[in-house]
């Protein structure tokens, strides 16, 4: 007996709703959760940098709004070492719920495995959150050393007698060197071998540099470093494309006739582990953009000479990307790389 066109339609359309509403469902199960009550304990911001050094600072100004946005208290962990890889290591290593959060100035962490022998953490360890501020690198050298200018610390008689500080082996400011290295040998035609004294974070190598046990550093700039500017420590130049407002007398790299340095000014970003479900970083990164635009938040910042920002997970996972681009040839072209 044949079927009435009307009920074969019929029999179609309620296959094509089964079909429609399995393939949802499926669709549905294989998505992350939505973290309605996210967070429910602590967040974690992970520094990879000594306490009292002014990314330690900004992350504390940072948690302390950044806690009204969130519900629930937001605690700093300093874990320096190693090129800021050891902390890298603690966030990727964490849960991928949101409540553990890596906070580091630069992109040393995205490329710390080719530096760090047995570090197989890579960019892709991570999902990237946001950047909240940027943080110029500058050049600066012991207030009783010799060299009084950028081109004077280049062309020093005897380089090997500099010791010159970074903020850690395999950090953003090591390579900065690295790169200063490659650029003078470039123009002078000779090795510049000054001996690389690391330390773990902003706050030793001041110290470091007050002491003499180093005559010149690669380090980020902060108020910190300006406020000993002309006594224990004198900032050569900033590595950045412009003058910054609060060392209008200080010429930038390129306008002493380096401009391959010029442009590195560091994002001070946060990341969680890979895994985080989107929702997650979308709460936390809706949450850091509220805390930025906080007027008492970018005060302080301000106040401390940081320069406060916003930029997206997106955007900031292809800064991140670039730099790893940029940075991967100065280590292979360093003989650096462990790989």
């Amino acid at each position: 007996m044949n079927t009435p066109p009307t009920t074969t339609l019929r029999i179609n359309r309620r296959r094509l709703t089964q079909s429609l509403v399995a393939g949802l469902l499926t669709a549905c199960a294989s998505l992350p959760a939505m973290p309605a009550d996210f967070p429910t304990k602590p967040v974690t911001l992970v520094v990879p940098f000594a306490a009292g050094g002014g990314l330690d600072v900004t992350a504390r100004i940072i948690a302390e709004r950044l806690k009204d946005e969130l519900g629930q208290p937001v605690v700093i962990l300093n874990r320096p070492g190693a090129g800021s890889s050891v902390g890298a290591r603690v966030v990727a290593s964490s849960p991928a719920d949101g409540h553990t959060l890596f906070f580091t100035s630069g992109s040393a962490f995205a490329f710390a495995n080719q530096l760090v022998p047995n570090l197989e953490l890579k960019l892709q360890d991570f999902a990237p959150v946001a950047a909240v501020a940027s943080n110029p690198a500058v050049i600066v050298a012991s207030g009783n050393f010799q060299a009084k200018t950028l081109g004077e610390l280049a062309t020093f008689a005897n380089p090997a007698s500099i010791n010159f500080c970074s903020t850690g082996s395999g950090g953003l400011n090591h390579l900065q060197l690295e790169m200063f290295r490659s650029v003078v040998k470039g123009k002078t035609g000779k090795p510049y071998d000054v001996t690389h004294v690391p330390y773990n974070g902003l706050a030793p190598a001041l110290t470091g540099i007050r002491d003499g046990s180093v005559q010149a550093c690669m380090l980020p700039y902060t108020a910190l470093v300006k406020n000993l500017n002309g006594k224990d420590l004198r900032v050569l130049a900033v590595q950045s494309k412009a003058r910054l407002p609060w060392l209008p007398d200080v010429p930038t790299t390129g306008q002493q006739g380096y401009p391959e340095m010029d442009g590195n000014d560091s994002f001070i970003n946060v990341a969680a582990p890979k895994g985080t479900p989107e929702a997650v970083i979308a709460k936390l990164e809706t949450a850091l953009q509220k805390t930025m635009q906080d007027a008492t938040v970018r005060k302080k910042l301000d106040d401390l000479e940081v320069q406060s920002l916003f930029m997206g997970s997106r955007d900031t996972q292809k800064w991140l990307e670039d730099e790893v681009r940029k940075f991967s040839t100065i280590i292979r072209d360093a003989g650096l790389s462990t790989k």
